[in-house]
């Protein structure tokens, strides 16, 4: 695999290399219209949708056919997805690909489209508005199990769980770019909240970020790397910092420029490296780095001197059953249990549909009530960690208009919080923390839930496992 990306990569380069030599500066002009075929060929296309020949699936739903890691799956049903490119490979740091999310501003989801087409910029430029009609298309991975959901032309020969790039061929016959180019908003998201799937593929901005101060000196990529080269980026987060990477190619314009010293913003796209093993963010210029204020500093701990709630678990067992705390199973048989973690020496709690034998598990466990009245700045934290998860899912949500009473849990105003959650690819021995959460925003009584969502099938039965939440605030 290494090898076969040595060699694209280096092609690429030498393309890239002739390509400019012919076109000054790199200097296109994008298409203000479309060629009279090409708008034939969309409005054949959108008459189709309103006339209910083809149906208009969302990005979201599109993705939820898919489970990383599984075999590619062939669309044979008329289906279309439409989207908004956020990726550029105009400086690049992209190659044969680009992404789409689905909407200008403030996405649920975001997707990535493998083309065969070197300067995709010029046609499917940024903020583009694009329609793919996928029957006879794939959906899948070009890294089987990276994590990152592909529309692609054709299952990779050498790997059959794995999918390559749509050919310029199919490009006429799926693909249809609008004439519209819409401004792309980023969404503000905290890296705590980075790893979650439905950011993947969508276009955020991360404020008072700055690069870890072990880089001071250091260019993008590091000189002695032949492909992609991870730099540490940093947050302050209430009492305690959050690390990301930013991950850049080495075929990137910007490769050789120094990273900023100062803190801002980064503007970036949302994706996985190439083993999936971390989330990254991608630039589609150096541009959308602006670091020209001082780094934040985090808070001192010792000034949260409040303990709203520390639940460990140690003194439960069996079924979890703790005074004020609700542990309801709304569909299924199983509920959240107390075990002894061999790993951590410790007891916490774990919620799993391994061999319920039913077709869907939901099941919560909520808190007793926080009172957040007479206290400022309180921030939550707990430790996740993942058995085999799998295409199951673990959320941590909060409400302030739940009642307490479990026939109201499903009518209850919930808003999901950006926290770290174990993934299916992360060391099962150890526990991952979900950073420092900031709950400033809300008052009076509040609730937090953590809620699991899987079924018996083997590829959603996964395990889930929770230890030391904790709200801690100021006076």
């Amino acid at each position: 695999m290494k090898s076969d990306k040595r060699i694209i990569l280096t092609l690429v380069f030498l393309t890239s290399i002739f390509f400019f030599s012919c076109v000054e500066d790199g200097d296109f002009k994008l298409p203000e219209s479309l060629g009279v075929e090409e708008n034939e060929n969309l409005n054949l296309l959108l008459d189709s949708i309103k006339n209910n020949q083809l149906e208009l699936k969302s990005i979201k739903d599109l993705k939820s056919l898919y489970l990383s890691g599984s075999d590619p799956l062939k669309i044979v049903s008329n289906i279309v997805v439409k989207g908004y490119v956020v990726s550029s490979d105009r400086t690049g740091n992209f190659f044969r690909e680009f992404y789409m999310q689905d909407a200008p501003e403030n996405p649920t989801a975001g997707i990535k489209v493998a083309l065969n087409l070197n300067n995709i910029y010029n046609k499917y430029n940024f903020g583009r508005e694009v329609y793919i009609k996928l029957k006879d298309l794939y959906l899948g991975e070009t890294n089987s199990g990276d994590g990152v959901t592909t529309i692609a032309g054709k299952i990779k020969l050498t790997d059959v769980r794995e999918v390559e790039s749509v050919t310029l061929n199919q490009e006429e016959e799926h693909l249809f770019r609008s004439i519209r180019t819409e401004e792309i908003i980023p969404k503000i998201i905290t890296l705590g909240g980075l790893d979650n799937a439905s950011n993947i593929g969508t276009f955020v901005s991360i404020e008072n970020a700055f690069f870890s101060t072990n880089l001071k000196g250091k260019t993008f990529v590091d000189p002695n790397e032949d492909f992609d080269t991870k730099r540490t980026v940093e947050t302050c987060q209430g009492p305690g910092y959050v690390t990301t990477f930013l991950e850049t190619s080495s075929f990137a314009s910007f490769a050789n420029k120094a990273l900023p010293e100062g803190g801002g913003t980064i503007n970036a796209l949302v994706s996985k490296d190439f083993g999936g093993d971390f989330t990254v963010l991608v630039l589609n210029s150096d541009d959308d780095v602006e670091m020209n204020e001082t780094r934040c500093e985090s808070m001192d701990l010792a000034e949260y001197s409040l303990t709203l709630l520390n639940q460990d678990f140690e003194a439960t067992s069996g079924e979890i059953n703790i005074l004020n705390w609700t542990n309801y199973k709304e569909f299924g048989t199983k509920s959240w249990r107390a075990y002894d973690d061999t790993n951590s020496m410790s007891r916490a709690a774990r919620m799993s549909s391994y061999r319920s034998g039913d077709e869907q598990n939901v099941s919560w466990l909520i808190t007793e009530g926080i009172d957040l009245t007479t206290t400022t700045e309180e921030y939550l934290s707990f430790d996740t960690s993942t058995s085999f998860a799998d295409g199951s899912a673990l959320e941590v949500l909060i409400s302030s208009n739940w009642d307490g009473l479990t026939t109201s849990i499903s009518t209850a105003t919930w808003v999901s919080l950006p926290a770290r959650i174990a993934l299916n690819n992360d060391d099962f021995n150890a526990f991952k923390n979900s950073t420092y959460i900031n709950l400033s925003d809300y008052s009076g009584t509040v609730y937090i839930a953590f809620k699991y969502t899987g079924n018996s099938n083997d590829s959603f039965d996964g395990t889930y496992e929770l230890d030391n939440v904790v709200i801690i605030a100021k006076n």
